[in-house]
């Protein structure tokens, strides 16, 4: 049944170029010679604009498909960069912290994942909510003083010994990631937990398995 409601359509349209063409052929005999000449003339008036629209779509949707997988390199830390950053929370909060792993670029996200003997003495007894902002705001001031930008810093695992953080490189990355985060469900009056935040937290980045 579609099928056949398809051929019906096409003959349709075929006689109707024809008839159209005809009539444009004995219409204006000056300006064709032939009534293929109508036809033709009938056929690039339909499918021009139209060819022309597909190709304007195209190209914005290609331009922001672009846009949004482009990789702003203001955001993406050298590895010293990096190594000076966890320097950075040193004794704010942490005892002895060092680079677990950094992995620059994973599908517009950078993951960095610090790990660290523990807290220094005057920090035992903060919150969730506490350590995160403290790491939060040295992450955020250190991206200022060396870039000269804010930077989105996700927090994705914050305990005692380990920081886990990502930082967007793209529109895509940022999507991604505001689609992954979640709120902590530590209570702000409770003292800080070695434990993780509640929620799926890939070991290195969200795309170790798939870039396998």
């Amino acid at each position: 049944m579609i099928v056949d409601t398809f051929i019906i359509i096409i003959l349709v349209c075929i006689c109707g170029f024809m008839i159209s063409g005809y009539a444009i052929y004995r219409l204006y005999p000056e300006s064709t010679e032939r009534w293929e000449d109508g036809v033709s003339f009938m056929i690039h008036l339909v499918f021009d604009p139209l060819f022309s629209l597909a190709k304007f779509i195209y190209k914005k949707v290609s331009e922001k498909l672009l846009t949004d997988q482009t990789v702003d390199m203001t955001y993406m830390l050298t590895e010293q960069e990096t190594l000076d950053l966890i320097d950075t929370l040193k004794d704010h909060p942490y005892d002895t912290p060092a680079l677990a792993s950094y992995i620059p670029n994973v599908k517009g996200i950078s993951w960095i994942d610090l790990k660290a003997v523990g807290l220094v003495g005057r920090y035992k007894d903060i919150t969730y909510e506490q350590i995160t902002q403290i790491c939060r705001n040295i992450i955020e001031t250190y991206f200022m003083k060396t870039r000269g930008c804010q930077v989105a810093i996700y927090i994705r695992v914050a305990t005692p010994t380990r920081l886990y953080f990502a930082v967007p490189l793209s529109e895509a990355g940022k999507r991604f990631l505001d689609r992954q985060k979640v709120s902590a469900v530590e209570s702000v009056s409770e003292p800080m937990q070695d434990m993780e935040l509640t929620e799926t937290v890939p070991e290195r980045s969200p795309d170790t398995e798939e870039n396998r």
